[in-house]
């Protein structure tokens, strides 16, 4: 089975408790007041919880599974499941989409070069640990599957891209061999003898 992206887990939930706390026990234990505590942690709760990374799940974690018959991929595209896989990650919904309905395959995006980092920006441990967020975020790689009934569904390979791009590359080869005749348009580089062979 071959595997994309990253399971939404309980890290948006346990750091927004932690940024809250930080703030919020301190003012309790000056003040020897839980309720105080509370209520300065709660602002802090919410900005981290709601305003970062409410947001910003669909590009953090996204994730999506292949096998030889079938595609499964997690919904958190609308504001409910998204809240559910943040509160319940064991809970976050999984579509599963069969591989003869699927008519056409198409890739969005940039495969065919690296994504770096810009020059102005200073390298040091905090550019470091985000950049591949940035490339997620600023060179966006899309599998784009139309289905038989007009749908089309949208599969992200931006965080696999980011972290290592040979492997992606074998992956998707991998993956769109698993198609059979489906009809896909890539820009994927024409090193992949397979996949180039197959464009549309």
């Amino acid at each position: 089975m071959l595997e994309f992206g990253k399971k939404i887990n309980y890290r948006p939930l346990l750091i927004s408790l932690l940024i809250a706390a930080i703030p919020g026990l301190e003012a309790g234990d000056s003040y020897n007041s839980f309720f105080l505590g509370l209520l300065i942690g709660l602002p802090f709760f919410l900005y981290v919880f709601f305003a970062y990374y409410f947001p910003n799940i669909p590009t953090l974690f996204v994730y999506w599974t292949a096998d030889t018959d079938e595609i499964k991929y997690c919904d958190i595209q609308t504001w409910k499941y998204r809240l559910l896989g943040m509160v319940v990650p064991s809970k976050a919904k999984m579509v599963t989409i069969k591989k003869s309905d699927i008519i056409s395959a198409r890739v969005i995006g940039d495969l065919s070069t690296n994504y770096a980092m810009p020059m102005a920006i200073p390298f040091g441990p905090g550019p470091a640990v985000v950049s591949p967020v940035l490339s997620m975020i600023h060179h966006p790689d899309d599998v784009i599957l139309t289905l038989k009934d007009g749908s089309t569904i949208d599969l992200s390979v931006a965080r696999d891209y980011a972290y290592s791009r040979d492997n992606t590359l074998d992956k998707l080869d991998t993956f769109f061999k698993g198609l059979g005749d489906i009809p896909i348009s890539t820009n994927i580089p024409t090193d992949r003898k397979h996949i180039s062979n197959k464009i549309a």
